[in-house]
């Protein structure tokens, strides 16, 4: 019955479904999966936390002090302000199936548009011919093209370093020039979202480790670490799956907010 059934919330905790109100769970998912990255980070001993939640789309920052994650009674979706408690996640549109190319300055543009899913990067085969973050994480060596992305889909070299070629001609550049710089615009940009949130407002990024999920995060950590200053690191098992982890070790929570 919907009585035994719980949902992941904005403010971090999960509800009843029976209870719960529509609008408490925006952006439940990225919040769910900074719930883990603060539990994986205070279990490897450390409690302050930058967690770095890249996906297919995009990636979802947060930052978590003390043993939690920073929460704001506020929030924001497009132009809509939004009187709800919740964990102060930073969204930047950058994430593996991000597509790179070339605007109309002359010059290399990654995002904000995705190829998703279906039809995914140019390397999945199913039909994607732009080329993406992940192609160029395959180019650059970052990804096995001998072993299959989850288990189930194979990785195509070539057909990654067509589309990135495409975009390379353009720039006057080779495949491995362009993949690089597919991943070093990518990367700026989260490190600029880490910045937002950390030393923009105040806090020391060398007191933090970084904890790096979702099924890209951990193919950027490194670089994206050295340059923000966080001097440590912390990946963890299966991280494509924290959102589901983070709801499962979710604790029961119930906020009320009343206006002046």
């Amino acid at each position: 019955t919907t009585e035994q059934l719980y949902v992941m919330q904005s403010n971090g905790g999960i509800g009843r479904l029976s209870t719960v109100v529509p609008i408490t769970t925006v952006l439940s998912g990225p919040c769910a999966g900074a719930q883990a990255g603060m539990q994986v980070g205070q279990a490897a001993g450390f409690a302050n936390v930058v967690s770095l939640d890249m996906g297919g789309t995009s990636t979802d920052i947060a930052l978590g002090q003390d043993g939690r994650v920073l929460e704001t009674t506020t929030g924001r979706v497009g132009d809509w302000e939004l009187a709800v408690p919740m964990l102060t996640i930073n969204t930047i549109g950058a994430g593996g199936g991000t597509i790179a190319r070339v605007d109309g300055g002359g010059g290399m543009r990654v995002g904000p548009e995705s190829a998703g899913a279906d039809p995914g990067p140019a390397c999945y085969e199913k039909g994607g011919t732009e080329p993406t973050v992940t192609d160029a994480t395959l180019v650059l060596g970052f990804l096995d093209p001998g072993r299959k992305l989850g288990g189930r889909v194979a990785l195509n070299r070539q057909a990654a370093e067509r589309a990135i070629a495409a975009v390379g001609d353009e720039l006057g550049l080779d495949v491995l020039q362009t993949a690089e710089g597919i991943v070093r615009i990518t990367n700026a940009k989260m490190e600029e979202g880490i910045r937002a949130v950390s030393t923009e407002v105040g806090y020391d990024l060398r007191d933090f480790a970084l904890v790096a999920f979702g099924g890209a995060g951990p193919l950027h950590a490194a670089e994206i670490a050295r340059e923000v200053g966080v001097p440590r690191i912390v990946i963890p098992t299966a991280p494509g799956l924290f959102s589901a982890i983070g709801t499962m070790l979710g604790e029961a929570r119930h906020d009320l907010v009343q206006t002046k």
